[in-house]
């Protein structure tokens, strides 16, 4: 009995770790519980009158699915002149991430 008490201690330990490490991973600012943050990638003095958004998220960090590419979110804003791109990422430990490209112009 004692073998498996110290067997599930030894998997806790190892999924805490896990989530530890995981969480570390990324670009910019990160959160242990929760990030939400925005960064700016490229600007112009005016931005513009438009703007397109396209994403990708992750479950578990098992799944990743989603475009997220600059070229779909101009696309989804009817941008044809890019003046400014900004990343926004929000997760929440590792059960849930999305990254998101926003760009605006006209």
């Amino acid at each position: 009995m004692s073998h498996l008490i110290s067997f599930g201690r030894q998997i806790l330990v190892a999924v805490a770790l896990a989530a530890l490490f995981l969480s570390c991973s990324g670009f910019g600012p990160q959160g242990s519980l929760v990030t939400s943050t925005k960064v700016g990638i490229y600007a112009t003095e005016n931005a513009g009158s438009k703007y397109g958004t396209s994403c990708a998220f992750s479950i578990l960090g098992l799944i990743a699915l989603g475009d997220g590419s600059i070229e779909t979110a101009a696309a989804n804003g009817g941008v044809s002149t890019i003046k400014s791109i900004d990343l926004e990422s929000f997760s929440i430990l590792f059960f849930y991430a999305r990254l998101c490209t926003v760009v605006r112009g006209d």
